[in-house]
C-alpha cells in the first residue's frame, strides 16, 4: 500500500495552510481587540448596490474590503462636545436647537469637513461608501438592515423615518432601535440621520470601480456622498442601496456621521 504524501512534498498545500491559519488568527486577534462602541468588519466580500434601483445604485457587482472598525452608533452629540471641549472647534449648526441637541441624539449640521476634523481627532477617518454599505447590509444583499421591508412589522419601532409612528418626531437616540440593527450590530444605518461618507459623489461609479477596496472616484468633484437615509424620508427612502450627495460645506438638521478605525 503506498503511504500518505509528505506535507514537505506539497508546498502549494502547506502554503495554503499557513495562509489559511495567518488570516483566521489576524481575524481573530482583530475581534479581541474591538475599540470601546465599535464594531469589527472582517474582511471579504459582499453584494453592492441593485440591480432594479435608481440609476447610481446600478449595477450590483461584488466588492471585496479589507477587515475594520466602523463606529456602532451614529457619533451623537455627548461625543462632539468631547471634541469641541478639547480641540476648541465650534459648534455645529443647530446646537442650541432643542429638537435636535439632547446629549444622546446624533450631532447634526455638521459639514463633510466637520466630520472629518472629528475623525481625524480619534485617529480614525469617514467610512468608504463601500465600508458604509457592507457594514449596514451584511452579505446577504438585503435591502434595510433588518432584511425585508416589513420583517419587523407595520409599526416603525425599528427605523427612524418620517412621522412619528417610531416615537421620534426628528432624531432619536443612537441606541434607540435594537431591533433594526444591521447584520454586524449597527444601530441606525437605516433612517435617523444621513452620514457622510469619505468618498467624492460620481453617479456612475459603479460602472467601474474597482473591485478590491473601492475609495470613490478621483477629485475633487462637485459634491461628496452620503449614505443611510434620515427621519425624513419614507420607509422607502432609507434603503441601504440609497445615495446621497451634497456640497462638502453644507451643514443641515439631516446629515450626521460615523467614523471607522482601518486595521493596518
Amino acid at each position: 500500500m503506498r503511504p500518505p504524501p509528505s506535507f514537505s512534498r506539497c508546498p502549494k498545500f502547506l502554503s495554503l495552510l499557513f495562509f489559511a491559519a495567518f488570516f483566521f488568527i489576524s481575524s481573530v486577534q482583530a475581534q479581541d481587540k474591538i475599540p470601546s462602541n465599535m464594531v469589527f468588519i472582517p474582511e471579504g466580500y459582499f453584494q453592492m448596490g441593485t440591480s432594479s434601483g435608481n440609476d447610481d445604485e446600478k449595477p450590483m457587482h461584488f466588492v471585496y474590503t479589507s477587515g475594520y472598525y466602523i463606529d456602532k452608533y451614529e457619533v451623537s452629540n455627548k461625543d462632539y462636545q468631547a471634541f469641541m471641549d478639547a480641540t476648541g472647534h465650534p459648534a455645529p449648526s443647530f446646537w442650541d436647537d432643542p429638537r435636535f441637541n439632547d446629549l444622546e441624539q446624533p450631532v447634526v449640521g455638521v459639514s463633510w469637513h466637520d466630520a472629518m476634523s472629528y475623525a481625524k481627532w480619534k485617529n480614525r477617518r469617514l467610512p468608504t461608501e463601500a465600508e458604509w454599505e457592507k457594514a449596514a447590509r451584511g452579505n446577504d444583499g438585503r435591502l434595510w438592515p433588518w432584511g425585508r421591508k416589513f420583517d419587523k412589522g407595520f409599526f416603525f419601532f425599528f427605523v427612524n423615518i418620517f412621522g412619528q409612528n417610531d416615537n421620534y418626531a426628528h432624531t432619536a437616540p443612537v441606541n434607540y432601535y435594537h431591533s433594526g440593527v444591521s447584520p454586524f450590530g449597527l444601530y441606525n444605518t437605516a433612517g435617523n440621520v444621513w452620514e457622510w461618507c469619505l468618498d467624492w459623489y460620481d453617479e456612475n461609479y459603479y460602472r467601474n470601480s474597482p473591485e478590491i477596496n473601492p475609495e470613490g472616484p478621483q477629485g475633487p468633484l462637485k459634491m461628496k456622498v452620503l449614505r443611510g437615509g434620515s427621519w425624513v424620508n419614507s420607509i422607502e427612502g432609507v434603503k441601504v442601496v440609497k445615495r446621497a450627495r451634497n456640497y462638502s460645506h453644507i451643514k443641515n438638521e439631516i446629515y450626521g456621521f460615523r467614523t471607522v478605525l482601518p486595521i493596518p
